[in-house]
């Protein structure tokens, strides 16, 4: 399996195996061969699951250690969810002392929980890299999240003015679940930035492998 993905966070299978990190919750993880996957508990799917017992976390700790899951996720806060959010700060904690563990990634879904969010991060000082997709903020915030240490994933709308000043090397691009094509997207953002398709291809490139694929 040689193939880096372009696209770190889709809900559907990417056209090319291996261009995309395909997202699962615990019980759709079905993996392809030559496909990358991260597999998490969203906080809108929370009460689906056991997460609390100890048979539940054997069982999703076995599948994230599987060679193809090469992220935690998507985990995070959604203070639009059902879940309450202590519960969904418990359950984040859990995710990310797992992908802290086993030196693995975390994507995050967040929404209207930033400061809570950079509280769990204070406290538990991950090494590994946090990841906010689908990231639609201002360029304001985005620049307090860099600051933070988070990187950033945009997928196919954004606010242009985060994605022109975000530094190079926190940016990364997603479909999620948008039927744009990721090389549309990459156009896009080039436009943005001033730079060519492959110039952005090349750097986020050098991002993925980092953040991916070296620990």
């Amino acid at each position: 399996m040689h193939t880096l993905p372009i696209d770190i966070h889709t809900h559907q299978l990417p056209a090319l195996p291996g261009e995309a990190i395909i997202c699962c919750l615990p019980d759709t993880f079905h993996p392809q061969e030559n496909s990358w996957y991260s597999v998490g508990i969203h906080p809108w799917q929370l009460d689906n699951y056991a997460w609390k017992e100890a048979a539940f976390k054997v069982h999703f700790e076995s599948l994230i250690h599987h060679p193809q899951v090469i992220a935690i996720g998507e985990a995070g806060l959604d203070k639009l969810a059902s879940t309450s959010l202590p519960q969904q700060i418990e359950a984040l904690r859990y995710q990310a002392i797992v992908a802290e563990t086993i030196a693995k990634p975390l994507i995050l879904h967040l929404v209207k929980a930033t400061t809570e969010l950079l509280a769990l991060k204070k406290e538990l000082s991950p090494r590994v890299p946090w990841i906010i997709h689908g990231f639609r903020g201002k360029l304001q915030l985005a620049l307090e999240l860099v600051r933070h240490g988070l990187y950033l994933s945009f997928g196919a709308n954004y606010q242009e003015e985060a994605m022109k000043q975000i530094p190079t090397n926190r940016l990364l691009l997603e479909t999620d679940e948008s039927n744009v094509p990721i090389a549309d997207l990459y156009k896009k953002a080039a436009l943005l930035r001033n730079i060519t398709d492959k110039e952005l291809m090349e750097t986020v490139s050098t991002n993925i492998q980092r953040i991916f694929f070296e620990h």
